[in-house]
């Protein structure tokens, strides 16, 4: 359940994490934290290139989610790629905020308007 005030915010990591950026950052939840989470905010991540995905019970409790880019083609017929459009379609149909960046963005597009080419 969410705490009173509290914003939660699911982060959809569609990539593995480099070396260098765990190296450097401590994996990619703490580069998209650093640049868009708040102060008083919780954070989840799930690795959905991985196959971790949130339960349809827990999608409610989140404000938002942010799927981030990956070097998979977002047309593509891998398993947690199909699985991560009918998630999209499910917070689609729940009226819930996501930001996709860059291969987020195309499978956003892609399920929410049936675009299949995006620049």
């Amino acid at each position: 359940m969410k705490e009173e005030g509290e914003k939660r915010f699911a982060l959809l990591q569609a990539c593995k994490d480099s070396d260098y950026v765990k190296k450097r950052y401590g994996g990619y939840f703490n580069v998209f934290f650093d640049a868009y989470g708040e102060e008083g905010q919780r954070w989840d991540l799930y690795r959905v290139v991985d196959g971790e995905f949130p339960e349809t019970e827990e999608l409610e409790k989140y404000e938002g989610f942010v799927i981030t880019g990956s070097a998979f083609d977002a047309h593509g017929n891998e398993l947690w790629i199909l699985r991560l459009c009918l998630l999209l379609r499910t917070l689609n149909a729940m009226q819930k905020k996501v930001l996709g960046i860059c291969f987020g963005l195309q499978v956003c597009m892609y399920v929410c308007l049936s675009v299949k080419h995006v620049c």
